[in-house]
């Protein structure tokens, strides 16, 4: 079953206003060789067939889903590493990349306009948003 794509999800602010969250892209930098075990994670991520999910692999690097919530994208990246492909986030607000393992590439805090810099998923230590999963 294909992930549900919302763009965006409501979080709450200090001040009891509901914030929307970025949405994340997941990025496949590679494809890895683990063969059909890999073909069936993508194809349940994307929901794609499992031609076409061969074929996104072998395209690499190009994005794997586009604008989902953070949880959604970790657990799709975390499903793709374990399999032996490389994957990331992309936090569309700030494009930042961020690794599960590392946190974000580039350190600095997030440029969004819509969310502080201590709200954003992508600025968060892996063990505070590991912990939200």
């Amino acid at each position: 079953m294909p992930l549900d794509l919302p763009v965006g999800s409501a979080t709450g602010c200090d001040d009891g206003r509901a914030m929307e969250e970025p949405g994340f892209e997941v990025l496949l930098s590679s494809g890895g060789d683990r063969g059909i075990g890999l073909v069936q994670v993508v194809r349940s991520i994307t929901g794609l067939s499992a031609w076409r999910s061969r074929q996104l692999l072998q395209a690499a690097p190009t994005t794997v889903v586009d604008e989902t919530w953070f949880e959604s994208a970790a657990d799709a990246v975390r499903r793709l590493n374990a399999l032996g492909a490389r994957a990331d986030l992309l936090c569309r607000w700030c494009d930042r990349v961020v690794s599960l393992e590392n946190g974000p590439v580039d350190p600095g805090p997030c440029s969004s306009p819509y969310m502080s810099p201590d709200g954003c998923p992508a600025s968060q230590s892996r063990a505070n948003s590991t912990a939200r999963l």
